[in-house]
């Protein structure tokens, strides 16, 4: 084996360890970083006191390994359950650093609830469907699935007014 050989044979075991090196990078990059679900827990409906509103529950998870925190959750309404359907922006809760009100922190490897308030006493809009959508302050976004108002128990409530 001649000396050129020898080099080039050395610098491609030389590329095969740095390309490896740059892919654990990635997938430690990768584990690290937040990993936020949301879920629908429950709801509430309407009570017969003072303030009329429906009150959701969200469930959100941190599969990540560094605590994130929640910027905004908004509350939408679907017609129907498909992916393209027209939505209707209802109300969203803005966490302020600045105000009283801490930001909710999701912690790391953990889950937390929160109580979502929509201050109506009517269904949440015209739509049949809902789906929340958080924003993080990562700049990430997590989105629930698209929920049915009768899977929650809303089509009872409007029977019992009626």
């Amino acid at each position: 084996m001649t000396l050129p050989e020898i080099a080039i044979i050395l610098s491609s075991i030389s590329v095969v360890i740095t390309g490896g090196n740059v892919i654990l990078t990635y997938r430690t990059f990768r584990r690290v970083r937040p990993k936020v679900k949301v879920r629908v827990w429950r709801t509430a409906p309407p009570s017969c006191g003072a303030e009329p509103h429906w009150q959701y529950i969200l469930r959100f998870l941190n599969k990540g390994l560094s605590p994130v925190h929640v910027e905004r959750i908004e509350l939408y309404a679907y017609k129907s359950s498909s992916r393209f359907s027209e939505s209707e922006f209802l109300s969203g809760n803005r966490f302020e650093r600045d105000t009283v009100q801490e930001p909710l922190m999701v912690p790391a490897l953990d889950g937390t609830t929160y109580r979502f308030t929509y201050d109506s006493l009517a269904q949440p809009g015209d739509g049949r469907y809902l789906r929340f959508r958080v924003l993080l302050t990562n700049g990430r976004t997590a989105i629930t699935p698209v929920i049915s108002l009768k899977s929650m128990g809303h089509d009872k409530i409007d029977a019992a007014d009626k």
